[in-house]
């Protein structure tokens, strides 16, 4: 199997796993988890996502935060910030307002 493949399919099982709501994830440690090069790993998501590393994570983590929106509407955004991997409130809200254009809380109200 190529290189691209293996990497592939091995961040097929990580991320359906949803390992990257772990907050600690770098991309050291996802490297060693699906055993290959970091460089290879960042230059496949480069590539492959059209973006780096970090707002990669996010994009999957603000995915999972708006389903659990539309899943509990009432639920404290704290708490789901913690269980999507960001470790405060601010950053999570500052990294959804970038990608959606609003703040989570607006974004609740206008589903």
């Amino acid at each position: 199997m190529r290189k691209n493949e293996v990497i592939k399919t091995r961040l097929a099982e990580w991320i359906n796993q949803k390992g990257y709501l772990n907050s600690r994830i770098t991309i050291i440690q996802l490297s060693k988890i699906i055993g290959v090069n970091r460089t290879y790993l960042s230059n496949h998501i480069n590539t492959t996502y059209g973006t780096n590393f970090n707002l990669w994570i996010n994009r999957m983590r603000i995915a999972e935060a708006k389903q659990l929106i539309k899943l509990s509407p009432k639920r404290n955004l704290s708490e789901i910030a913690a269980q999507i991997g960001f470790t405060d409130l601010a950053h999570f809200s500052k990294q959804f307002k970038l990608q959606e254009g609003v703040t989570p809380s607006e974004w609740r109200k206008n589903i």
